[in-house]
Parts: C-alpha cells; structure tokens; sequence
C-alpha cells in the first residue's frame, strides 16, 4: 500500500513512510477511482468552532491511500472529486458537517457504521459495538491501532498522525462488501440504502442547529422556579397539615438570641429523597412495594407508575407530589444547560441525533458534551450537556422560546395520526381504515370498544358530546394497547382492577380483529424466527437478539420439569423460579415488539425519506443554507426558511409522498403551521 501526503510544508513532514505530492497530482490519481473511502482528523469535535487537520481518502483497487494536509491545502479543491464519487465513511455525519463548512456537499454515501446498526436492530450496546475498531474486528479480524487518537489535538499533524490517518481509510471498502453480502442474506439491502441515504440530511440538521432566545428562555426559567418553589410550599403545608405525619414537622422552641421565635412548623422531608418520600406514602396507607425485574425481590419505589395505580387512597397527596416532581424535572431538564449549549458562533443549539436510536430504527436525540463549547465558556463540560429537542414540554411557552432569525419563518409540518393510520394498513384491521375513511373520532371510537357494556347503542358520532368522561378514559388503553402494553399498562392507566383490565382487551379484540390477527401470527413468526420483520419493502428486520439462548431453554421445560417447578420452585424466587419467570418476559417483550415495532419503524422510515427527498431539493435548487432543518420530531419536521418563501408547501408535499409509498390503505396527511417560532 502507498501512501502520499499533499502538503505545502514539505521539509516539516519528509519521511521514507509516505510520499509528498501536489493537489494536482492526488486530483490526478483519484481522478478514476469509482469509490472514495473518506476519514478526516479535526482540532476538536465542534464543526462550527474547530476545523480540519487533514482528509484522508483510499481506495484499494489502486492500492493508495492519500492524505491532505488541511492546514496549508484547501480542502474546496478537492469538492469536485469528492461530490462525484461514491464515498464510504464510518461515521460520516460528523466528518460531513466540516465539509459543509467548505460547501462540499457529498451525498452518495456509505456509512460502514450505520449500515452494521441497520443490520443488527435489536441487539444492545452492551453485546454489540459499532465503532470502527469493533467492526474490522468482526469482519475483518484486523485490529486497528486507535491509541493515537486522543493525542491527535496536541499532536497537531505529525508523520505518526499521518499514518494513523492513513489507516483509517483502508479498511472500510472491504468492510463495506462484508456488510453487503450480509444485508443481501438477511433480505435487508435496500433498508442499508434508505439509511445511508439519508445521512447527509441528519448531518445538515445538525449543522443548521436550531435558534434559542435566550432572554425569553431566562423568564421561562424563572417562571419555572417560582412554580417550583410554589409547588414545595403546598406539599409542605400538606404535610405539616397532616396530623399522621407529624413525625417530619419540627417547631423551632427554643429560639434564638438575634433572630427570635419562629414557631412556625417546618417541614423535614426532601422530597427529592426517594427514600424520606417513601416513608410518607407508607404513613398515608400506599404500598411501595414493587419487585425488581432483575432479583425478583421486592423492594420500595414511588414512581409515578407505583403510586397513581393507587388511586384513592390520598389523591390530594398524589396530585401535590407529582406536580412537584414534574416541576423539579422543569427546572433541572430545561434550564441552564440550554443557554450552556448555544453555540457562541452561531448563536444556535446544534445538538446530537442518533438515527438509529432504538430496535425499531426510530431516532433519538441528546447524547454527549461539548468540550469546545465548555472549553471557549470556561465551564465543566458536564455543564455543557447536548439537549433532548425531541421531547421538549409541548407548552407554547418552552416552545416559543426556540426561533426564526430575523425574516425568516419557521415551518413545523406534521403527519396526522400517522401510526393510528400505519397500524390500519400494517395490521390491515377494517374497522381502523373505516374510522379514518368515515371521519369518525378516534378516541370515541376506542370507547365504544373499549366500554361496549356502557355504549352498546350510543352512535360513536354522539360518544364525544354524550360520555366524554368515558372517551377520556379511553385515551389510557388505546395509548397502551397501541403500543404493545397489556394488563399492567391498562391498570396503571385506569387504576383499574386486573380483571377489568383483561374485559378491556378482550373487547379490543373483538372489537380490532384485523390487530389482534396480526399480534397472534406476530407471536409465532418471532419466537419461530427470532426476528420482527419492520417494513417488508425496506427489509428493516429487528432481531430478539438472545434467541437462540431462548429456544435452547424452551428445549428444557418438559412435562417433568413442570411438574417439579410447581411442587417446588414455583413462587419462591429461587434461581428456577427466576429461570421461568426471565424466559415467559422475554417472550412477552417479543409479543409487544411484534405490535409495536412495524409501526414504529415504518414511521421513521417515511420520516427519513421524506427527508432524504426534501434535502436533496434544497441542495439541488442552491437553497442549501438558506432552507435549514433545525429538527425532526419523529412524525414532525422543522425547517427555517425566508418569508413568504412558500417552503411549506414544498415541506407538507414530500412528507404526504413518502408516506404514500409505505402506507397504501390510507393517506397520511401532512399539514405544516408558519410562525416565528415553534409553536406546536
């Protein structure tokens, strides 16, 4: 293997290991090569604050691979090359946000690291790593020398970071026909494609970044610590109130020399002690005890989903603590780590999106730090913490606060019960096609299933003005059964007994035959072939990745065992009891995913092409920095764009198309809103 070095600074990087050439000459060379693979080292991690040290690029028919020194060669000499040819990263949204710095825009993509994540939905971090070393390791039984990455900073470009460089571009091709091969045996080559494809756009999504007022967010801050402070007071006062909990009052008697008599009762607990919260609801007459899904053992919790399935018992407590919590959450979650985070450069939040952030390929945001923010803020980077914009308070104060630039509008277009409508067409279940056909509504609808006892004879078009109580407790199961949940999710919605939970799913498959159809052959295709088959036109598969393990055990619980287990294992907690009690979960975990994954999956499927097909217009019509994506909210999208500049239209059309490709039995609308700000 040859490797070359284009630099100005040849007396600086002589060495027998590589061999310094021109712009000209690497241009020349690479001119014939059909695949590029592509690395890059950086001065940091931030795109807008640090910049290139060099680009590597390989390609193993030619044998070569050539490095440019970015710090006397302009990267912008190469754009040509590098936007013609098929490039192969691993990792490339993070090498491409440096690019488009330079207007190097590439867009036929492979990514050797989401493309190993694609074909391996299902299997956790702590079993599978993506990272390059782990992946020539897997595939290639290589193993890479990473030691000099974390000197590469103060090392600046030296001949050990040149060959360094080098290396890192000379697996990925081989990588890259491993995979293949794979995705070709698993049926999964074309959801490789969908989601390479659209890496360049999760990368220009970062790169826009999104704008925050920072004044509006300071009296939102401080409007969230006086609901705090407010929503402490009342628990306190409910406490000292309480004559069964005068154990945790204290009355100051003795006083003091200089400040006096205060005989105030004082409340002792802190309520953000799980513990001290704990011993107050056991006083109040809540049980507290739950079983940890690992030991089996009980143990103390007041989670919301502990407590409220409690209902009764002291609601007044209940609404006070929680209020509390959600509030403590407020002002913790969405405070000054935002302001942290505003890129000084930009004046915008550019934080991370994984697109591949769950089993069923939906994405995920708000992972990491920022070194170099904290390091230019003088701060602890753990102060500097990548903010979660996909779950925001969806009030229109926190979300006024995230804006337009100055004449510019921002366009935040979403589907309509998008996975209500895939689970219709996934499920193929006539009575959801005939409720989106009819226009009826949804949550009366799922009432009238729901409470068939109750609304046998009311038309589902009066359940709304007529039992609107009743449609309101529908929300709970229909929310819980349409993601996979059964009895216990229906109970803690409902706070309801097991066997009212059970009514309400048998009359949910009597009333969703086409979903309760789908769930039983679900049932048997994924504990016979160990897999959820996603979307059958992408090939997306999510794998139960300990299948195997599972069938083994299965093998093991004959009649004998049975009959031991019941005599002597059954209920105890011991290591068989655990035995049969991980496997049956295993088995119910399945059962939801085979439920919830398709829709879920398909989703983001159409979310991502949809945003595939929209970046790939603004790059082609020149409006690439003009037109920002700023988020994507799975089953919402949010762009910037000049006023009056009609994107909307453009945004609601591609979104409406994509759905339409994956979605046959209905339309999935897309209707976009225009503000100054995010308003949804």
């Amino acid at each position: 293997m040859s490797i070359f070095l284009v630099t100005k600074q040849q007396e600086l990087f002589e060495s027998d290991l590589y061999k310094v050439i021109d712009e000209q000459s690497a241009l020349e060379m690479m001119k014939d090569w059909v695949l590029l693979q592509v690395d890059s080292e950086t001065t940091g991690r931030n795109a807008h604050l640090c910049d290139f040290l060099c680009v590597q690029f390989g390609n193993d028919k030619a044998d070569a691979r050539i490095v440019v020194d970015c710090t006397t060669v302009d990267i912008k000499l190469f754009k040509n090359t590098i936007e013609s040819k098929r490039c192969l990263f691993h990792n490339a949204k993070f090498d491409l946000q440096f690019f488009y710095n330079y207007g190097i825009i590439p867009r036929k993509i492979y990514d050797t690291m989401i493309a190993e994540q694609t074909m391996y939905l299902g299997y956790p971090a702590g079993i599978k790593s993506y990272s390059l070393k782990s992946v020539a390791w897997e595939r290639l039984k290589i193993d890479i020398d990473k030691s000099i990455r974390g000197e590469i900073i103060w090392r600046g470009l030296s001949p050990e970071v040149i060959l360094y460089a080098a290396g890192d571009v000379t697996y990925l091709e081989k990588i890259m026909q491993s995979q293949v091969a794979e995705a070709k045996r698993k049926e999964c080559l074309k959801a490789v494609e969908l989601e390479c494809n659209v890496i360049p756009a999760m990368a220009y999504m970062e790169w826009c970044g999104i704008k925050l007022d920072t004044e509006k967010w300071k009296a939102k801050m401080k409007k969230d610590q006086e609901n705090l402070e407010a929503r402490k007071k009342a628990l306190d006062s409910f406490l000292v109130e309480t004559s069964s909990l005068s154990e945790f009052v204290s009355i100051d008697r003795q006083g003091d020399l200089f400040t006096g008599f205060d005989l105030t009762p004082k409340c002792l607990i802190n309520w953000d002690s799980p513990q001290q919260v704990t011993k107050v609801a056991k006083i109040l007459g809540f049980d507290t005890t739950v079983q940890d899904k690992k030991t089996g053992e009980d143990k103390d919790s007041v989670l919301e989903k502990t407590l409220k399935m409690q209902k009764g018992i002291n609601d007044t407590f209940l609404k006070l603590y929680f209020d509390y919590k959600e509030s403590s959450k407020i002002v913790s979650t969405y405070g000054q780590g935002h302001l942290n985070i505003v890129n000084p450069k930009t004046g915008r939040i550019h934080t991370n999106y994984k697109q591949i952030g769950a089993s069923s390929g939906r994405m995920s945001c708000g992972s990491g730090e920022d070194a170099d923010i904290a390091k230019i803020k003088k701060i602890p980077a753990s102060q500097c913490k990548m903010p979660n914009i996909q779950q925001l308070p969806n009030d229109e104060e926190t979300r006024a606060c995230f804006v337009a630039e100055e004449g510019n509008y921002l366009i935040d277009c979403d589907f309509a019960a998008e996975e209500a409508r895939l689970a219709g067409d996934i499920y193929q279940d006539q009575a959801i096609i005939d409720m989106f056909n009819k226009g009826l509504d949804s949550h009366s609808v799922y009432a009238k299933v729901f409470f068939k006892e109750q609304l046998a004879e009311v038309p589902v078009e009066e359940i709304k003005a007529k039992y609107p109580k009743l449609r309101q407790l529908a929300k709970g199961p229909e929310f819980a059964l349409s993601f996979g949940g059964g009895a216990r999710a229906i109970m803690q919605a409902l706070a309801c007994s097991e066997e009212e939970a059970n009514a309400i799913i048998k009359n949910y498959e009597d009333g969703f035959k086409g979903t309760a159809e789908f769930a039983k052959k679900g049932s048997k295709f994924v504990r016979e072939h160990g897999y959820v088959l996603i979307n059958p036109i992408t090939g997306h598969k999510m794998y139960w990745w300990d299948h195997k393990q599972w069938l083994e055990r299965q093998k093991e619980f004959t009649p004998e065992f049975w009959e031991e287990y019941r005599n002597y294992h059954k209920g105890t907690g011991d290591a068989i009891a655990l035995k049969v009690r991980e496997h049956f979960k295993a088995a119910s975990k399945y059962d939801r995913m085979v439920r919830n994954s398709p829709c879920q999956g398909t989703a983001a499927i159409i979310l991502k092409e949809a945003t595939t097909n929209l970046f790939n217009y603004v790059v082609d019509n020149n409006l690439f920095g003009t037109m920002k994506l700023c988020a994507l909210v799975h089953d919402e999208m949010l762009w910037e764009a000049p006023k009056d500049s009609g994107f909307e239209k453009k945004v609601e059309d591609y979104m409406f198309n994509a759905a339409a490709k994956y979605c046959k039995s209905l339309p999935i609308p897309a209707s976009a809103e225009v503000d100054t700000c995010w308003r949804h």
